[in-house]
């Protein structure tokens, strides 16, 4: 593995740590990083085409909270199409990243059901 590989794994890692960490607060906790967070993601899996349908759906979230949009159907749904998005990556993923993507698309559909109530 080179240099730009193994940084680009690592700087993955703490961005998967970072949003877990929001996450784990709770929906309420997690919306004041939620606008940096998901614009770092964006950028991370810009010209990735396997998760081309994870890095369009957070820019609808991102879309719809810079909006201010306060439809929580469509942020419920959005966040549950990105967790089982995430959930089927993680066989993908390198085995570091395996069960910390796991958590993060449990993480996402448990945020997706606190939204639908």
């Amino acid at each position: 593995m080179d240099n730009s590989t193994t940084s680009q794994s690592s700087q993955g890692t703490s961005q998967l740590d970072a949003t877990l960490n929001a996450l784990q607060g709770g929906l309420a906790a997690a919306a004041g990083a939620a606008g940096p967070n998901i614009a770092g993601w964006i950028k991370t899996l810009q010209g990735n085409t396997q998760l081309s349908g994870i890095s369009s759906e957070l820019q609808n979230l991102h879309d719809s909270l810079q909006s201010g949009a306060s439809d929580t159907g469509a942020l419920a749904q959005s966040l549950s199409t990105l967790g089982e998005h995430t959930t089927k990556a993680a066989a993908q993923a390198t085995p570091d990243a395996q069960d910390k993507l796991r958590q993060l698309g449990q993480a996402l559909s448990t945020a997706a059901s606190q939204l639908k109530g």
